[in-house]
């Protein structure tokens, strides 16, 4: 069965309330115990409010921080496990020399009967012929591009091309299934695509009336189309980017304005309320000061006289 690992976070920016859930890994030396086991916090902020414990697929316990109190947060009822998307898997003989399952046939055969000399000889046959193609195209000059991965320029990580992370519709998606290596969605309706007005409908079009949502596939005859696409696309984000940008600027020039008006509006008030200047505390000011004056010069010319 397929084993999912990693960290998910989930944030409500109006509450301010987030979780973090981290699905584990089965331990190389564990049991069935490890297996769908999670843990994860609910915070508000940087404070934890509760923390969560448990299995996935069973029961899960959530904990207050506070009171130290824990109770049953999920447990699966039989009702809810019959609800699950039924598995498909491709029939053995429908798959290509690459896939997995016929791929490693012989490691899985012997690892069931439990023949760790065997396995280990099988996985040795496959590494060599990967090596013995890797030094072959290493001599011929020759790249390997990978058609279904392709690496983060950030990262270096390598990302699955094809990934579909938009949350799953119940009124329109039917199944998920993968072809070619392809994860694709069937679907009830197909979602209208806006598309601009000087790019010419061209023979996908027919593609584009079954009931499929999927990533197309990398097509070495199309890629002048979708090279033009890609530039248009980019255009139309800059023009839109462009437009964003003066709109902002516009915006802060009319609330400058208005903060402008507001500023000389409250001088008015301000100067208005001020009490007028007291000319008679002036004069009176002045008239002490020269009678001071005359008065010390009469006494002068006493003293010397």
């Amino acid at each position: 069965t397929l084993e999912l690992g990693g960290t998910v976070s989930i944030t409500c920016e109006k509450t301010g309330y987030s979780a973090v859930l981290e699905f584990k890994l089965k331990p190389f030396l564990g049991n069935n115990e490890n297996v769908n086991q999670i843990m994860g916090k609910i915070k508000l902020g940087k404070e934890v409010l509760a923390t969560l414990e448990g299995h996935w697929d069973s029961e899960v316990i959530i904990r207050d921080k506070k009171t130290d109190a824990s109770e049953t947060f999920w447990n699966p009822t039989p009702e809810i496990r019959q609800r699950r998307l039924r598995r498909y898997t491709v029939k053995f003989e429908e798959q290509d020399d690459f896939e997995s399952e016929k791929l490693w046939q012989h490691v899985t055969r012997a690892i069931n009967n439990k023949d760790q000399t065997e396995a280990t000889q099988e996985k040795y046959i496959l590494e060599e012929a990967q090596r013995k193609a890797a030094k072959e195209r290493k001599a011929l000059d020759e790249v390997w591009v990978c058609r279904l991965f392709e690496p983060d320029p950030l990262t270096g990580e390598w990302n699955y091309r094809y990934a579909d992370t938009r949350p799953w519709d119940p009124l329109n998606d039917m199944i998920q299934f993968e072809k070619d290596g392809i994860i694709q969605t069937k679907v009830r309706h197909r979602t209208p695509m806006v598309t601009v007005a000087k790019i010419k409908r061209s023979a996908k079009s027919k593609k584009e009336e079954c009931g499929f949502s999927s990533p197309e596939p990398d097509n070495p005859d199309s890629s002048g189309s979708e090279a033009q696409l890609k530039h248009n696309t980019r255009i139309r984000k800059k023009t839109v980017d462009l437009a964003e940008l003066q709109s902002a600027i516009e915006s802060i020039k009319l609330t400058q304005e208005d903060i402008r008006r507001d500023i000389t509006a409250l001088r008015t008030r301000m100067t208005s309320s001020l009490p007028p200047p007291d000319n008679n505390f002036f004069q009176f000011k002045h008239y002490v000061f020269i009678l001071l004056m005359v008065l010390l010069q009469l006494i002068i010319n006493y003293l010397f006289k």
